[in-house]
């Protein structure tokens, strides 16, 4: 049985669509440029995790159904905690510390696409 695996692309613009917002207003109330917003959704940039955080804090949805990953929109309670607790103990890391991590979690993409 398969299943298409959709693409943040797509999904970012799912979530805006379905909520009736161009991209002029969701750029707006995110307080990005229209223009950035346009390249998330054509595929021609990708966010960074404080960006793709805000993303899916404002469609109440999981990073996880963003970058289509689940169909699952949101996370379960604890699953959410957790999320929670690792956002909360990420704010407190050196600048460096945390380009070393987006280093690792993309090296990690990668593999899982293998």
């Amino acid at each position: 049985m398969s299943t298409k695996r959709h693409s943040f692309p797509e999904r970012l613009r799912q979530l805006r669509q379905e909520q009736d917002l161009s991209q002029y207003a969701l750029a707006d109330s995110l307080n990005f440029s229209r223009g950035l917003l346009s390249n998330y959704e054509q595929g021609t940039r990708e966010p960074d995790y404080d960006t793709l955080i805000v993303l899916a804090s404002y469609f109440d949805v999981s990073t996880d159904y963003l970058l289509g990953i689940t169909e699952e929109r949101t996370l379960n309670k604890k699953a959410k905690s957790r999320v929670e607790h690792i956002t909360s103990e990420l704010v407190q890391l050196q600048p460096t510390t945390l380009l070393d991590l987006e280093k690792y979690v993309e090296f990690l993409r990668f593999r899982d696409k293998k």
